[in-house]
C-alpha cells in the first residue's frame, strides 16, 4: 500500500470485513459476549504477547522502554476488565418499574478509534474490549 487510494480501499474492505462480522456478533449472549472480552484481553496480557507488543511499540515510536510498557499493558486491561466484570450488555440491562422504563442494550456495529503514539498497545486493545462488551465490532 504506498497511494492514499490504496490506503482507502483498505480501510473500506476492513469496514466491510467488520460489518459481516457484527450480523454474527451482534446475536451473542452476554456469556458469549464476555468471553471474547476476555479472549481480547489475554491477547494483550499474555506474558509473550505482551513483551513482543511492548518491544515493537518502543521499536516503533522510540517512546517509552519495554518493561514500563509491559507493566502499562497488563495494569489499564485488567483494570478495565475489574470495571466490566458483571456489567450487562446484552439484552435488558436495566428497569426502572416505578417509571415504566425498560433500559436494552443494542450494538450500534462498526466503531473506529485513534491511537496515540504514546500508548499504542493498551489503548487499543482497551477501545475493541469497550466495543467487543457492547456488541460492536
Amino acid at each position: 500500500m504506498n497511494t492514499e487510494i490504496d490506503i482507502v480501499q483498505h480501510i473500506k474492505n476492513i469496514v466491510q470485513k467488520s460489518r459481516t462480522a457484527q450480523v454474527s456478533y451482534e446475536k451473542y449472549n452476554q456469556k458469549q459476549v464476555d468471553e471474547v472480552v476476555t479472549a481480547v484481553a489475554w491477547a494483550i496480557c499474555n506474558p509473550t504477547n505482551n513483551r513482543k507488543i511492548a518491544e515493537l511499540s518502543v521499536e516503533t515510536t522510540k517512546l517509552g522502554n519495554v518493561e514500563d510498557k509491559i507493566i502499562k499493558n497488563k495494569r489499564k486491561t485488567l483494570g478495565l476488565l475489574r470495571d466490566l466484570k458483571n456489567k450487562k450488555t446484552v439484552g435488558i440491562i436495566d428497569e426502572d418499574t416505578s417509571k415504566g422504563i425498560i433500559e436494552i442494550a443494542k450494538p450500534v456495529g462498526v466503531v473506529a478509534a485513534v491511537t496515540p503514539a504514546t500508548n499504542p498497545a493498551a489503548t487499543p486493545v482497551n477501545n475493541i474490549i469497550n466495543a467487543v462488551k457492547g456488541r460492536n465490532t
